[in-house]
């Protein structure tokens, strides 16, 4: 069951976005009517462990459509119409709606930009004056013409700046990554220096100690033979002269 809180929000809602889908000027009310939105929003978010109030979905749903709302009087307060128009379309409306028998935020997205492009023609066009004559026709068209290209002019610019932006950003992002690259081949190629030297270290030292130990066993050999050759002649000497009983 909704709770009062939430039925006064809905009803306020659903009138900001009706206002905001019909209206053709600036409305002061809708902007205070957002500041009431938000607060009693950020009032249900407080209250959003109670059991009587709605659900996580709703919520997430309440908030988008006060943040459209919001981005509709954002994009109402830029300078001109070409910057309200760009600022309207990036506007992403809540596609589903779980409650409330309001404008569908979608229609009211699709009449702002209706009513913004029918401003735009207006600015760029003018309105056509009876008796005005060939020289005011011929003038005014030549200023349609005029603004035309430079309304293209800017958009064209805009792109260009991001572009510009993003092309810096990718060269940045390679600048680095070679950067790390490069580290890591010169790491690597320490690395198998040291491997290197260290593995010719080893051979000298197997070949020293390999030398050293032929040595060595040569002269084993011929102390066991010494050793060998000794103990047999005492024992010849034994024989040759028995002790004396």
């Amino acid at each position: 069951m909704s709770t009062k809180l939430e039925i006064n929000f809905t009803r306020l809602l659903n009138r900001c976005e009706t206002i905001a889908s019909q209206r053709d000027t600036w409305d002061w009310r809708l902007e205070k009517y957002v500041e009431a939105l938000q607060d009693q929003l950020g009032e249900m978010k407080r209250l959003s462990r109670q059991p009587s109030q709605p659900s996580q979905d709703i919520m997430l749903e309440y908030t988008r459509r006060v943040d459209f709302l919001k981005g509709l009087l954002a994009a109402e307060q830029k300078e001109n119409i070409s910057e309200k128009a760009y600022a309207t379309e990036r506007l992403a409306p809540v596609s589903n709606v779980h409650k409330g028998s309001g404008i569908a935020p979608k229609e009211v997205h699709l009449s702002a930009m209706t009513r913004l492009q029918k401003d735009m023609r207006t600015e760029l066009l003018g309105e056509d004056k009876p008796g005005d004559g060939l020289r005011q026709r011929k003038h005014t068209d030549e200023s349609d013409i005029d603004a035309v290209l430079k309304h293209h002019r800017k958009v064209h610019e805009k792109l260009t700046e991001e572009l510009l932006h993003h092309t810096l950003n990718l060269k940045e992002f390679a600048y680095s990554a070679s950067s790390i690259v490069k580290k890591d081949i010169k790491t690597l190629e320490d690395t198998n220096k040291v491997a290197d030297r260290n593995q010719g270290d080893l051979q000298r030292e197997s070949q020293r100690l390999e030398s050293k130990t032929r040595g060595c066993s040569w002269w084993i050999w011929i102390m066991l033979a010494l050793v060998t050759l000794t103990f047999l002649w005492m024992i010849i000497l034994m024989r040759m002269f028995p002790a004396r009983s």
